[in-house]
């Protein structure tokens, strides 16, 4: 339940005005800022290594699967066989 009674209201018009051309415009032009660049680049920058560590372990995970599957298949032709 929403902490005031036109809370819902006010999100729903948020919403409304960022889809708007007016409100797409205010995003472009602030995403253009100096400080906001700047503040963009320190996040990614700190989070980068983060979101590599997390890509290279799931890759890992999921070679791990297809290499199990791949040599547990009972298929006619597999790595077993010699195919």
């Amino acid at each position: 339940m929403a902490i005031y009674a036109d809370s819902q209201s006010k999100k729903e018009a948020r919403k409304r005005w960022r889809q708007s051309e007016k409100g797409k415009a205010w995003d472009k032009a602030y995403a253009q800022r100096d400080y906001v660049k700047a503040k963009k680049h320190i996040y990614y920058v700190n989070n980068k290594m983060k979101w590599y560590k997390e890509n290279d372990n799931l890759n890992a995970q999921n070679s791990k699967k297809f290499i199990d599957d791949a040599l547990n298949t009972k298929n006619t032709m597999g790595f077993k066989d010699g195919a």
